[in-house]
């Protein structure tokens, strides 16, 4: 995970860099006890929506503020 930005309860949701050579991208979650998720690998908006929604219901990944994107917002390997 980059040294960037790690999540939090302010920005619960990072989403690591997008690599054109990669089939996913890392996402790792800020649980409601603080505690981190450990990375997972999503290869589509879909698959990160149902990793967000099982650790932290509720997180609202159209508001800005909760996601933090190394780059490339809402790009991913399997939706180009």
């Amino acid at each position: 995970m980059s040294s960037l930005q790690p999540p939090n309860q302010d920005t619960p949701v990072f989403v690591g860099a997008y690599d054109t050579n990669s089939s996913h991208r890392t996402v790792v979650v800020c649980r409601l006890d603080d505690s981190l998720t450990e990375p997972q690998q999503c290869r589509a908006q879909r698959d990160m929506h149902r990793f967000v929604e099982h650790e932290r219901p509720g997180t609202d990944l159209d508001d800005p503020s909760q996601i933090f994107w190394e780059d490339h917002p809402g790009k991913w390997p399997h939706e180009r």
